[in-house]
């Protein structure tokens, strides 16, 4: 009897629903920061950026390169979640 992989097809949907998510999220807001998107809005003029901050020493918010980093990290982090409790 052939053994069912339905657990690692959940995962797999998962994992595309989360990256189809991700897309969809930068496409939405774009590169800029909220500061950016929404200084206007609220009449804080150009919203230019401070410098420094973010988490260390990085600024994440718009840097497609730290999304795609992160995105791996938490596919590789399921990945070995599922195969050590064998989901």
């Amino acid at each position: 009897m052939p053994k069912k992989n339905t657990g690692i097809i959940i995962f797999l949907a998962i994992v595309l629903l989360f990256i189809a998510a991700g897309i969809a999220a930068y496409l939405i807001s774009g590169d800029r920061g909220i500061e950016e998107r929404f200084s206007q809005a609220v009449g804080l003029g150009g919203g230019a950026e401070e410098g420094g901050g973010g988490f260390l020493g990085f600024n994440i918010e718009g840097n497609v390169l730290l999304y795609a980093v992160i995105l791996i990290l938490l596919i590789i982090a399921c990945a070995v979640l599922l195969k050590v409790f064998k989901i």
